[in-house]
């Protein structure tokens, strides 16, 4: 009782003391705003399902300590289904390589990459993986690290922040017909570098970004047209990072990390 008289407080519902002022409120036509009983709602539901997902969370740590992997994969994909961390998804890594599933965990090492591109420990158990496979290359340079510390919006918001702040700074002072004081001149140079590292990041994450990555258990062939008869173009590799160029029904027109053009089933083939 006590935590429900907190949560009205909280959103400025008064309390009401009997049975007797329930009713009168509800004679007077008084009735609580919408938008409050949306706020009672969104508060309702994240305390149940938060400690619903740390409670998956930690049923999969267990598992996975016991050495029960079935059970583990299935409690850390119950945890992504209500909140994704990167975590969670290092974790899932772990438990579906102890089941020969090495493709897969490559997939959510990466994908645990892209939520913290910065982490040593992620970066250093997807080159294990890869070398695992045969990918010997090194999956991740630094400046791609740095592309990925922000999303594509948020680079997109600071390249036009800084446009926009050079083109005002460059423009208040012709209008005015003053000169530039140091401070504007100090600040332009800010946004210059603020909008020349954004078009960098998004050029880095638009061309060398990969698209997803092959996640079956051998090698798959790569075919010169969207059919399993046509000729063959190459192999992908289990593991293999790849950028997809186009789709056509159930095939994916993929250029590898080996520079090898061709169409791959979509079953094949998952999407960071």
């Amino acid at each position: 009782m006590n935590f429900l008289i907190q949560i009205a407080h909280f959103l400025g519902v008064s309390v009401l003391d009997d049975l007797g002022s329930r009713s009168g409120s509800l004679r007077l036509g008084l009735r609580p705003l919408p938008l409050r009983c949306f706020h009672l709602c969104l508060l309702s539901v994240s305390a149940i399902i938060l400690p619903l997902q740390a409670d998956e969370f930690q049923l999969g740590l267990e598992a996975y300590h016991e050495s029960q992997y079935t059970e583990a994969i299935e409690a850390f994909e119950r945890s992504l289904e209500s909140s994704e961390s990167a975590a969670t998804h290092h974790n899932l890594a772990l438990s579906l390589y102890q089941q020969g599933q090495t493709a897969a965990a490559v997939w959510q090492v990466e994908r645990a990459l892209r939520l913290e591109p910065l982490n040593e420990a992620y970066l250093f158990k997807l080159g294990a993986l890869r070398h695992k496979l045969g990918l010997y290359e090194n999956p991740t340079t630094w400046w791609q690290s740095a592309a990925n510390m922000l999303t594509k919006s948020t680079w997109i918001w600071i390249a036009s922040s800084g446009f926009w702040v050079v083109v005002a700074l460059l423009a208040l002072p012709r209008i005015g017909g003053f000169q530039r004081p140091v401070f504007l001149k100090l600040s332009s140079g800010i946004a210059a570098t603020c909008l020349l590292l954004a078009v960098t990041a998004l050029t880095i994450q638009i061309t060398q970004q990969p698209s997803g990555i092959v996640i079956s258990k051998e090698a798959v062939e790569l075919h010169h047209a969207p059919a399993s008869a046509a000729p063959e173009a190459g192999i992908a590799r289990p593991g293999e990072r790849a950028r997809i160029i186009d789709q056509h029904k159930d095939f994916l027109k993929i250029e590898t990390e080996a520079a090898i053009t061709g169409w791959i089933q979509v079953n094949a083939f998952r999407e960071l």
